[in-house]
């Protein structure tokens, strides 16, 4: 898996039984039961983390160009407890997934666990926790200082949350919290070329015009009436529509899977990414990420 974690799921990449309680209205939508329809949404949550460099290939581009560990620019883990609303908990499920994997790839082992916990809560509020249990969290703990473990364990847990919730028939749920990591892994990016900007990173960003489309096409099989969804569908016609110019030459281009790892090979695509473009991205997806922590 291409975490959704940094350029994101972390996203994130990034658990539900039967609803627990009185659920907002977003729980209660009605997942149409067609094959060809979870096969779509199968295959495009698969183009989403594949097209989305993994958590080490952005470590190493963030290293690379000189980046160091920035705390404010995540999530605050003091927020978890002002998500009430089940849209609220599912974006921000993916959020703080990608805000650990950025952790983890920095070795910021002590933070780590604090967005651990922060996932862990809003996994028990979505009753979703059986995919995100204890034993999952011993383990992260267990290999706190094993990074590469860390992230194995990280993007191996949020394929988990969304197969189970897809079985439970919380296909929209899973939607939310793919989104949160992807928004928030664009965030990061984002914010780190202001004062590391790089040609690589740049082209990271670009090539998040792949998965946008894949994220959209997601979104757009639930049905616009679920408030959560029409708005975070609204949002990403938003970015889209910023990077409808982006120049995105064909490549030859590989992906493969090893250890629920994927990986690009063979010869990329160069993207241009023009100084104005950059600035209205960075812009756009800082107000979206603001609207879903806050």
């Amino acid at each position: 898996m291409r975490a959704n974690q940094i350029i994101c799921a972390t996203l994130a990449t990034l658990t539900l039984a039967a609803c627990g309680g009185d659920q907002p209205q977003q729980d209660k939508l009605t997942v149409p039961e067609t094959d060809s329809t979870a096969v779509i949404r199968s295959q495009r949550t698969k183009n989403i983390f594949h097209n989305i460099p993994s958590p080490m290939e952005t470590a190493g581009l963030l290293k690379k160009a000189g980046a160091e560990y920035d705390r404010n620019i995540l999530n605050d883990v003091k927020n978890v407890d002002n998500y009430t609303a089940a849209s609220k908990q599912a974006l921000n499920l993916g959020i703080y997934g990608a805000d650990l994997s950025y952790a983890s790839v920095f070795n910021n082992t002590q933070e780590s666990m604090l967005y651990t916990s922060c996932a862990q809560k809003l996994a028990k509020k979505l009753d979703v926790n059986a995919a995100f249990n204890e034993e999952v969290v011993g383990r992260l703990e267990k290999n706190r200082n094993n990074r590469d473990s860390l992230l194995s364990i990280i993007s191996e847990t949020y394929w988990h949350v969304d197969a189970y919730l897809k079985e439970n028939q919380r296909d929209n749920i899973s939607a939310l919290m793919v989104t949160g990591g992807w928004v928030e892994g664009l965030y990061i990016a984002t914010q780190v070329t202001k004062s590391h900007d790089t040609p690589e990173l740049r082209q990271r960003i670009a090539e998040q015009r792949f998965p946008l489309v894949d994220l959209l096409e997601l979104v757009k099989t639930y049905s616009p009436d679920d408030a959560a969804i029409g708005s975070v569908l609204t949002d990403l016609e938003a970015l889209q529509a910023l990077y409808s110019d982006v120049e995105m030459p064909s490549g030859n281009s590989t992906v493969t899977e090893e250890n629920g790892v994927a990986t690009i090979g063979g010869t990329a695509p160069t993207a241009s990414l023009t100084d104005e473009q950059l600035k209205m991205i960075t812009e756009k997806v800082a107000t979206i990420r603001a609207s879903y922590i806050n």
